[in-house]
This record gives structure tokens, sequence and C-alpha cells, in this order.
């Protein structure tokens, strides 16, 4: 009910989305620049899925993610060129101060990456990219604002019957700050298109 990925292909002219059996991860392209939010797992599934739409992961350039689950970060050892950007308060998931529940932790990344806070914008040639904290999936859950109108939101909401509603509560650590992270992003008015980790897109 709540794992609903799309299947493998083109979006817009820009945009592409990968299923990788029960996630999504995207891709935005320019002609110059090229770049991954989130990055599915099991590598041989993303290589299938990227020769359908002709990508190779050696044009990625730069890769955005949304948290540090592994059904989100599992591919990252193939885009050998990227340069990697996580939130700042997820780094605690990843060097094992932050259980994900219980005992269980979240893997390390094994690349360099560079942390952004709330509102830091960075420019990919002409392409622009807002972080927007919204914790609550995770602690450091961050979604991001492409050309202020195209949102990656990762696992901070879904979609269903076109509306925006909470992720399972069940597989969030704080289902009430995630709630708030929900209100913080609705009130972008820009915002044209929203691309989920699990549950497809919609658009405004």
């Amino acid at each position: 009910m709540f794992f609903k990925p799309i299947k493998t292909k083109r979006l817009t002219e820009d945009i592409y989305v990968v299923k990788t059996i029960i996630s999504n991860f995207y891709i935005y392209t320019d002609g110059e620049n090229t770049l991954c939010f989130d990055t599915g797992y099991i590598p041989i599934i993303i290589k299938r899925a990227l020769k359908k739409i002709n990508i190779t992961p050696d044009s990625i350039s730069h890769i955005f993610l949304t948290h540090s689950d592994y059904d989100h970060v599992g591919g990252i050892k193939l885009f050998k060129n990227a340069q990697v950007y996580l939130s700042l308060d997820e780094e605690k998931m990843i060097t094992f101060k932050k259980p994900r529940v219980l005992l269980l932790f979240n893997k390390r990344i094994k690349r360099k990456y560079e942390m952004l806070k709330d509102g830091d914008i960075t420019y990919i040639g002409k392409i622009k990219v807002k972080s927007i904290t919204t914790p609550g999936h995770t602690p450091g859950s961050m979604s991001y604002l492409v050309n202020d109108s195209i949102l990656f939101s990762g696992d901070t909401l879904t979609i269903r019957n076109s509306k925006v509603k909470p992720f399972f509560w069940l597989q969030n650590m704080n289902t009430r700050l995630q709630k708030e992270s929900i209100k913080k992003l609705l009130k972008i008015d820009t915002i044209k298109l929203i691309c989920t980790g699990h549950t497809g897109y919609l658009k405004i």
C-alpha cells in the first residue's frame, strides 16, 4: 500500500525516474550537468534501469541524498564521479550515533560528502538546488527544491489519491515532526511538481 514506485521512464524534458524494486530515485539534467536525487539500491538493477533511459553512471556529476536509509543510498558506489551531499542533521545516522530503530543503525557512506543546512542553495552550473530540512522520517531528512519549482521529497511525504500524506508512521522516527515538515513544504507556492521516493509524483 505504501510502496508504489513508478516504472523507470522519462518524466519531463529534464527529469527521469528510476525504479529499484520498492523505491524510486530521480535524475535531473539540463544537458550540461546531470544530478541524482538519491541513488536507489541493488546496483545490478540500477544498471539495467539506467540503460533503458540511456544514462550512464559516469555521467552523474552530483548526488543529493534525502536521507540515509539503504533503499535510497545503496546505489551510491555506482556513481564514481559524483559529488555527494547530505543533510548536516543526518550525519548522526551514518556515524552510529543514532540508531534507525532499537539497536539497528544505517550504514556508513564510504564516500566523501558535503553537508547541507536548511536554506542552503547550491548551484550546479545553471541548476539551482535549495536544501530544505524536513525531519520526521529520519532526524536529518532533507527535501530539495530545484529551480524553485521541482521538489524532490524523498520519504518526507507520500502521494495518495492525488493528495499529499505523511509516510507510514511505523517507518518514521517522528511522525509528528514529519507532519510539521509537510506543512512547511506546502507553504512554498512555487512548486509545480513533487517527486516522492515510493509513491510517484504529483503535478500541482
